[in-house]
């Protein structure tokens, strides 16, 4: 058994605490991990990609261009670029917020979101949208988006991560006070798959 997934968004996202997050639960489970991150200028918004491997025996944290099971991303247009990862036959989970750089609001002809999303169900067996700001604006926290996502990987069947298990490692990583409401947007996010 072996699952590869690429967390792909930019800083201050949360790409970061959710592949650790996925990472320990997985341990939980009982499985082998690796896990490797590769930072652009993530402080200061820049490009932020989580290299996630999960089987019986991994040998390297870094996921060959073509062989990712499932991209995670947090933001339209980091999706669309972690795409040459992906294997043919693979899943997205993408967030619907769209955050252009500065370069493509100052292009002539910048991809509109809908020409992105157009990219990425090209390329995918199964794409699976979520609105995650949305589901973030309903719970009055700003911050939990990426446990919505988190939380939409949870109900994929490529998935063998325990969702039980996926919550301790979030009770464990998140402090107390925040816990909760990072509980409620997991099963937002659940749901925001399952019931498709």
């Amino acid at each position: 058994m072996k699952l590869d997934i690429v967390f792909s968004g930019v800083g201050g996202q949360g790409v970061v605490v959710i592949s650790d997050i996925f990472c320990e639960a997985a341990l939980i489970d009982g499985f082998d991990v690796a896990k490797a991150e590769i930072h652009g200028m993530a402080q200061r918004g820049g490009a932020i990609v989580a290299h996630v491997r999960i089987g019986d025996k991994v040998q390297a944290p870094l996921i060959e261009r073509g062989t990712a099971d499932i991209v995670l991303g947090f933001e339209v247009l980091e999706t669309a670029r972690a795409l040459p990862m992906l294997k043919e036959k693979g899943a997205v989970v993408v967030n619907t917020k769209y955050m252009p750089p500065y370069a493509a609001l100052a292009s002539s002809k910048p991809l509109s979101q809908e020409q992105l999303l157009g990219m990425i169900k090209e390329k995918a067996r199964a794409v699976y949208e979520v609105d995650g700001l949305g589901i973030a604006k309903k719970l009055g926290n700003m911050l939990v988006v990426n446990t919505v996502l988190l939380g939409a990987l949870s109900a994929l069947p490529e998935n063998p991560v325990k969702k039980a298990s996926l919550k301790k490692a979030m009770a464990s990583r998140l402090k107390e006070e925040y816990v909760e409401v990072n509980l409620k947007a997991f099963q937002l996010g659940v749901e925001s798959v399952k019931f498709r």
